[in-house]
């Protein structure tokens, strides 16, 4: 039986999933944390247009 390489790290389909998501899911709350920030500080312009068009 032939010996592994040790400069590779052989990771499993599960192995490589839970790493994407779990970059994914910190991407992805950075990015609503961004939009949450931007909403705030721009709240006065979002609440006219909010006004303007929808209310």
């Amino acid at each position: 039986m032939g010996r592994q390489s040790t400069r590779h790290r052989y990771r499993t389909r599960r192995e490589k999933n839970r790493s994407v998501g779990r970059i994914a899911k910190i991407v992805g709350i950075g990015l609503l944390v961004f939009l949450v920030l931007m909403i705030i500080k721009n709240w006065r312009e979002w609440w006219a247009y909010y006004k303007t068009y929808f209310y």
